[in-house]
């Protein structure tokens, strides 16, 4: 090549490299004659920002990477922040329920709630002389070396200084051991045992004093009283075996302490103390909060698994997903968005969906700017489809559900839209410079082809060789695949394979169970499992109880009331049904029992002497609360009540229990939960009462789950329709794409039913988000196809289903392997993930991609066959009728 021809080479590419967005872009180029006005005007406006990003790159770089900073120390500084019921879906009583329970407990601040179960190390049983006296000393412990600052007066106060209400909750267990030691003294004396205490389960008296046990002694065997050793612990008590011993410290909230200052005594006592002779398994309020935030946590370090498939420029497509995350998340922060561990999510996701732009085409012209228009205009309209419907799906699960569901999607939500963002703005800066070192080496390729040289002539024609021929044998190979789909047999195979596959859907979708156990928002190596379990087979089937909140006691010196109420309490204490039986009034909590009792003590016959003169006494005076709840025996009343400044009752609640093995089932559960609110529904116009059972706020999920999932669903699928039309603006597309993402939907639910995933707010969470993936690759296919109507064959005749679907996928099939397969390897690092819902979240995830594949490679395609087969019958059936109507009528 002559030095003339390769300065001109020279000049005209320098030239290129660096054309000035003043020049007007030739816009024609970039268009087809098939886009919509709507994808016009949209490639237009990505051609513009192609010319204006490639020259603003530093800038542009600058300040993607100055907010996503900015973003990340707002993140790295706010703590995470869990909501105890963030689960339950919006609209469900048992959210009610809690609010009033909460309200009455927590009046004045977070109280302090810590339950602490003591097992024998050995698994046995607690009733040993050595094991009680630890659990009496683990109590001193608790209740007198841990303090929590007062900052009133300055000074740290144990929990016998700072709690006033429930401060004898505990007192059984102390009153067991000591009078089981006199006993147990007086049997190896050889004494009989002192009558006045009888330690039998569920009520033990003592000198006279009834002593309920079963809020304290769990997992009882009853004995048979048949033992004949002196010794044995029958003789004592009808308790055989008590499986463990559990406490409760219940401190009320005040403005002397702060949030912070509780979170810091609870996980001070689970982290510091270790008991040395027995087992222990300790839950609280914040160390739950802990538990769930270091599982969400716990996901974060695998993000590395998505990044080690990628080199590159693959590298920027990670880092602009993340920076798109970190800096999305950080601004809803500084709007005040609760940042919940659920959130750590997000990463994947937006990880997931944001590399997609990164597979594309290699452009071969001479213009940076020009090759960047190149690619957005091509990939642009594709990607604002993908993120508007991914926004779209997370906008509608924004408004249903639960607040831990509109949590994720408003943070993924934000996320993708940020992810959209940062790809036209900081990755597309960065293909801009790879774009100029890429069109440098390209100058200096043709400067040295210039001078031929037979060797390196030789190792090109080999290398074009073996490009032709890697071509060749991939039209090969999409030949033969078309050939096998357009197969009216292998068409139809397929399309009774796809029924039967929505059959087993479906029937997966009818057996799925409608279940939140609280253990699935913990890691698997956490203590609470274990604490949990306790509880589900230990306490719930001997003791499971129920709270009843009455807010509107009104006068109950009237007895027609006090009557009322009493009859309400007593429907309480005698349900029985398939779940179990009620322990009656001997297990309730009921202080105007007590109370009542109090005023016949003080009363001659009904009757009390003052000034000289008798006066008759109503049953229940509100004058004598207070002097009632003075006393000492009385004052474990106190947190059981609230009276208004001049003494009077405010509101109060009262408890009462129920057994049964079938407790452990949450449907069974359930139909407790409903029974007892039958009752109260009843008396609530005259009292408005609520109630509140530990399971009440999951139990809800069984009826309000279903509903919102396909309500959910159904918008969702309107709203992809509906964005699929107005880009597409074909209604066959818009029919084939619904279909597709209803199949996929269906079956995706249906497949991670046999797996085992319930149905609750995390698998719901999983399925909103699934569903906006599940448009890209049936919608794109479905355009391509449609497209190619448009296109003529070489004998100007139009395709042919086979060259339709052949011209579809030599568009489509490659980005969409290369897509999923990415898609899945970003969110596989989960599935090493020992949680709950990180494994829910891989399963929805896979299986819709799969799906996604399976329906618009494979599926879509056999329909367009039969369709195209059943047109062709009909169109040759008509034209035989009208052949023999033209033949009638001459």
């Amino acid at each position: 090549m002559s030095l003339v021809v390769f300065a001109n080479i020279m000049k005209n590419s320098v030239a290129n490299l660096f054309i000035s967005p003043k020049d007007k872009p030739n816009y024609s180029i970039y268009s087809s004659k098939t886009d919509t006005k709507l994808i016009k005007f949209i490639k237009k406006a990505y051609i513009r920002w192609a010319y204006f990003i490639a020259t603003h790159l530093t800038l542009t770089i600058v300040i993607c990477i100055a907010a996503s900073c900015i973003c990340a120390v707002k993140v790295l500084k706010t703590p995470y922040k869990n909501d105890p019921i963030g689960h339950i879906p919006y609209g469900a009583r048992a959210r009610y329920e809690y609010a009033v329970e909460e309200e009455f407990k927590n009046l004045n601040g977070r109280s302090i709630l810590l339950i602490i179960s003591v097992l024998a190390k050995d698994n046995g049983s607690v009733l040993t002389k050595e094991i009680l006296e630890e659990s009496v000393m683990i109590d001193d412990i608790i209740s007198n070396n841990f303090t929590i600052n007062n900052h009133i007066t300055g000074q740290d106060e144990s929990f016998n200084k700072f709690c006033r209400s429930f401060c004898l909750i505990n007192e059984p267990v102390r009153l067991f051991y000591r009078t089981f030691v006199i006993q147990q003294e007086r049997l190896k004396s050889n004494q009989p045992v002192n009558e006045r205490i009888n330690l039998d389960y569920p009520t033990a008296t003592i000198y006279g004093r009834r002593i309920n046990l079963q809020l304290n002694f769990n997992g009882v065997i009853l004995s048979n009283k048949n033992s004949t050793n002196i010794n044995s612990t029958s003789t004592i008590t009808n308790m055989d075996y008590v499986k463990m011993l559990t406490f409760f410290y219940r401190g009320e909230g005040s403005a002397e302490t702060t949030e912070e200052d509780v979170r810091k005594y609870e996980l001070e006592i689970v982290n510091e103390y270790k008991p040395k002779y027995v087992r222990t398994s300790i839950l609280s309020f914040f160390y739950i909060d802990a538990e769930v935030t270091r599982g969400g946590l716990s996901m974060m370090p695998y993000l590395a698994v998505g990044f080690a498939i990628m080199i590159y420029l693959a590298i920027f497509a990670c880092i602009c997903p993340l920076m798109a995350n970190v800096t999305a998340i950080g601004v809803l922060l500084y709007f005040g968005v609760r940042n919940g561990s659920i959130l750590c999510i997000t990463p994947f996701l937006v990880l997931a969906v944001g590399k997609i732009s990164s597979y594309q085409s290699r452009i071969t012209e001479d213009c940076v700017a020009h090759r960047i228009a190149q690619v957005l205009s091509e990939t642009g309209p594709a990607i604002l489809i993908s993120a508007l419907t991914n926004i779209l799906a997370d906008g509608v699960g924004a408004f249903t559900g639960s607040p831990e569901i509109t949590l994720l999607c408003i943070g993924n939500m934000a996320s993708i839209f940020m992810d959209f963002i940062y790809q036209l703005t900081f990755y597309t800066a960065v293909m801009c410079i790879a774009g100029q070192a890429e069109m440098s080496n390209e100058i200096g390729r043709l400067n040295i082809q210039s001078i031929k040289v037979d060797n390196e002539s030789q190792l090109s024609h080999i290398v074009d060789n073996a490009r032709d021929q890697i071509k060749s044998q991939c039209s090969w190979l999409l030949n033969k695949y078309v050939e096998l789909l357009t197969n009216k047999f292998v068409a139809l195979i397929i399309f009774c394979l796809w029924i039967i596959f929505i059959t087993f859907s479906i029937l997966g979708i009818n057996r799925i169970n409608i279940e939140l156990k609280p253990t699935e928002l913990f890691p698997n190596d956490s203590p609470l499992i274990e604490a949990s379990n306790l509880i589900k087979d230990y306490i719930v089937p001997q003791y499971t109880v129920a709270h009843f909140y009455v807010n509107n006691p009104g006068n109950l010196s009237d007895p027609l009331r006090l009557q009322n109420l009493s009859n309400m309490v007593a429907e309480l204490e005698n349900l029985n049904s398939s779940w179990g039986t009620s322990w009656g009034a001997e297990s309730s909590y009921y202080f105007i029992r007590e109370f009542l009792d109090y005023e016949r003590l003080y009363q001659d016959n009904g009757e009390i002497v003052e000034n000289g003169m008798n006066q008759t006494k109503q049953p229940f005076s509100e004058q004598d609360l207070n002097d009632f709840l003075d006393w000492p025996e009385y004052k474990k009343w106190r947190g059981f009540v609230h009276l208004n400044k001049n003494g009077t009752l405010q509101r109060f609640f009262f408890t009462t229990a129920y057994y049964g093995e079938n407790l452990k089932r949450f449907p069974e559960k359930s139909k407790l939960l409903y029974a007892l609110r039958s009752v109260i529904d009843k008396y609530n116009d005259k009292f408005n009462v609520s109630v509140y059972t530990d399971d009440g706020i999951f139990l809800d999920l069984i009826d309000n789950m279903p509903v919102d999932a396909w309500q959910s669903a159904l918008g969702i699928l309107l709203s992809m329709a509906f964005i699929c039309f107005i880009f597409l603006y074909d209604t066959f597309t818009v029919i084939v794409v619904s279909a597709a993402i209803l199949s996929i939907m269906t079956g995706m639910t249906g497949v991670v039913s046999w797996f085992g995933v319930n149905l609750e707010p995390i698998m719901m969470a999983a399925l909103l988000i699934s569903m906006g993936f599940s448009v890209d690759i049936p919608a794109h296919v479905a355009y391509h196809y449609n497209v190619a109507v448009n296109l003529k064959s070489h004998s100007n005749d139009p395709l042919t289903v086979e060259q339709r679907l052949r011209k579809c996928f030599s568009a489509v099939a490659l980005p969409a392997l290369q897509a999923s397969l990415n898609t899945n390897l970003c969110i596989i690092g989960l599935a090493l993930i020992p949680l709950y819902m990180a494994q829910v979240i891989v399963k929805m995830l896979v299986t819709c991609i799969l799906l996604c594949v399976i329906h618009g490679l494979i599926i879509i395609p056999c329909i367009f066959t039969l369709i195209n087969i059943i047109s062709k019958s009909f169109a040759k059936e008509r034209r035989k009728v009208e052949s023999v109507s033209s033949n009638s009528f001459t």
